[in-house]
């Protein structure tokens, strides 16, 4: 069963007042998002627990942005680790990116952390990663000029046989080496 349809067939089993208190919170999660305030969209998660409602995929992941916009990464990678790794729910490729997106914002780029979790979404969890991880991987390298590393990006994409977007070539459009490579191969 893909990660859409058990995330589908998770909501379709919870009551309707578990649904409306979770499309509530994780409006609320989304604003904590915007303001990066990362402790009190945790506290927000942790209180779905309390009232007997099982986080989804879009719950976590908005509590995820709240900390990656808050910049804290070490909270970021708990509430991960403690939704998603303990299959409390399943990841999507959202959750992903995002978590990703933060280890790359990190001084240095976090590098390692950000593949070992593309990486792990792919075997552990089942995510066809799609341009909306490769986009997040390929901005951190035209931000930082890594040439090397964008073509190995690109290369991986076009071995995965993952579609360039629109927001691809925005994500590369600082770099002219890097988008002409990526022009070159993902756009032929």
């Amino acid at each position: 069963m893909t990660t859409t349809r058990a995330m589908r067939a998770t909501r379709a089993m919870a009551s309707s007042e578990e649904m409306r208190i979770l499309k509530d919170t994780t409006t609320k999660l989304r604003e904590c998002a915007k303001r990066g305030a990362a402790a009190t969209a945790v506290d927000l998660l942790v209180g779905l627990g309390r009232e007997g409602v099982t986080p989804d995929a879009f719950a976590a992941t908005a509590c995820i942005s709240a900390c990656v916009n808050g910049k804290n990464m070490e909270l970021a990678q708990k509430v991960y680790d403690e939704i998603f790794e303990k299959e409390v729910c399943a990841p999507d490729e959202v959750a992903v990116a995002e978590l990703a997106k933060g280890y790359l914002n990190m001084d240095p780029p976090g590098w390692g952390r950000a593949m070992q979790l593309v990486n792990g979404a792919r075997e552990k969890h089942d995510i066809a990663l799609t341009s909306v991880t490769y986009n997040v991987l390929l901005n951190c390298c035209s931000a930082s000029n890594d040439l090397l590393r964008a073509e190995e990006i690109v290369d991986r994409m076009v071995d995965e046989d993952v579609v360039a977007d629109m927001w691809t070539l925005k994500a590369v459009e600082k770099r002219r080496a890097i988008r002409a490579y990526v022009k070159k191969q993902l756009l032929v």
